[in-house]
């Protein structure tokens, strides 16, 4: 389990006594509405507590009562000094200006106790609430300080992101233009092996006196009655079908590698046209669309998407990184920043631009294949060398290469393509 939030909690906490401060100030009584008075003191303790007379603002009369005076103020305003003729005194008071209550005595301090306490918690309690948020927020800050130093910006997830992106593209490319020469070379391909297999006489097979009494004179023949009845030839039993198959798959393996396609400029037919045009977009590419996308397999072999996740989110399940997820994710933004840097440097991502940009010009769609046929005649090198670059791993996973005895291909491709 992770650990708890602390500095979370502290700020939830903090800002609920900060909530339960503003409900007891809301929740404080709210003081009448009162009126100030003269009052006649018609009799007064040393302790201030008087008996008085006064004249009630609302019912014009004279009224008595208890009030509770300034024992302080001046000695002037008390008995025969303010009046010797009566020995009353003087002071001021508040009545009530509301209420069933209206024109009787009203003391400020027979609510300050209810009103104060309130007034005082809230005080403290918005002291207390604004002491612990600023803890909690003080706290989370220097952890979240903490918890960053293994991860990086946006900006730079963003750009690992798009660097990887654009290395994808580049090989998506260059696989879409290497699949285009391959789809082209196949049959010109499967066409020669096939004409060198017709050539070649059944005498050069075990058996071969009964394959022929079968009518099977050439060794493509053979392969073709092969393929119409897997595991038993015309005219043999099993284990000279087992021999048979044996030699022929030796003399097919021959012939495929002797089966060599010619790129003819003067008189192309309709599919070595296909392959001019084909190859042309590897060959205007040049040998720098190789080197982009050998750097692009690189650099996705570097940069996986689990090292930028770990560079960016030093954290597993939504929980707080501990010790070693904090350390593995330093380690993990190092690596990548270094990744970037040298990309920078390298100026990999203009050069993967420039790769995808010569690989997705296409194919010349002019119908006679004039400007490739053009430009093959002026360096018809690059022009089998990129042939062989896009056929290798086709030629090498050719079905006449294999031990598989099944159907020798007709109209579909002779070669699986990767």
């Amino acid at each position: 389990m992770g650990r708890v939030r602390w500095p979370r909690w502290v700020v939830v906490v903090g800002i609920a006594l900060i909530a339960l401060s503003v409900g007891l100030y809301v929740a404080t009584p709210d003081l009448p509405e009162i009126r100030q008075v003269d009052l006649t003191v018609l009799a007064e303790k040393p302790d201030g507590s008087c008996e008085v007379r006064w004249r009630d603002p609302y019912a014009p009369r004279d009224r008595k009562g208890t009030y509770q005076c300034d024992p302080d103020r001046s000695a002037l305003l008390k008995g025969s000094l303010y009046d010797p003729d009566t020995g009353h005194g003087w002071d001021s008071g508040w009545v009530l200006a509301e209420g069933a209550h209206k024109g009787e005595l009203y003391s400020l301090d027979q609510d300050e106790d209810v009103g104060g306490a309130f007034v005082d918690a809230s005080d403290v309690l918005l002291v207390l609430g604004l002491l612990v948020t600023l803890t909690g927020l003080i706290a989370g800050g220097v952890r979240a300080v903490r918890l960053r130093d293994g991860g990086v910006s946006r900006a730079t997830v963003r750009r690992a992101h798009q660097l990887r992106e654009s290395a994808a593209q580049v090989r998506k490319d260059h696989r879409r233009a290497t699949e285009a020469v391959v789809a082209y070379w196949a049959p010109v391909h499967e066409a020669q092996v096939r004409a060198t297999l017709d050539r070649l006489p059944v005498q050069g097979l075990p058996h071969a006196r009964p394959l022929r009494h079968e009518g099977l004179e050439t060794v493509d023949a053979v392969r073709e009655a092969a393929a119409r009845t897997p595991g038993r030839l015309p005219g043999l039993g099993r284990r000279a079908t087992e021999q048979v198959l044996a030699a022929l798959e030796h003399t097919t393996a021959r012939a495929c590698d002797q089966a060599a396609v010619r790129l003819d400029a003067e008189r192309p037919g309709p599919d070595t046209a296909a392959l001019l045009r084909a190859l042309r977009v590897l060959v205007a590419a040049g040998p720098e669309m190789y080197r982009a996308v050998e750097r692009a397999r690189d650099l996705e072999a570097r940069l996986t998407p689990e090292l930028i996740a770990t560079a960016a989110h030093p954290r597993q399940g939504g929980r707080w990184a501990d010790e070693w997820e904090q350390a593995e994710g330093r380690t993990a933004a190092r690596t990548l920043h270094r990744v970037l840097t040298q990309a920078g440097q390298e100026h990999l991502a203009r050069d993967f631009a420039q790769a995808s940009v010569d690989l997705l010009r296409g194919a010349d769609l002019d119908p006679e294949g004039l400007a490739a046929r053009a430009d093959f005649a002026q360096r018809s090198t690059a022009y089998y060398m990129a042939l062989e670059e896009a056929t290798g791993a086709a030629d090498r996973s050719c079905s006449h290469r294999t031990a598989r005895n099944g159907p020798f291909p007709g109209t579909d491709a002779a070669c699986d393509t990767y």
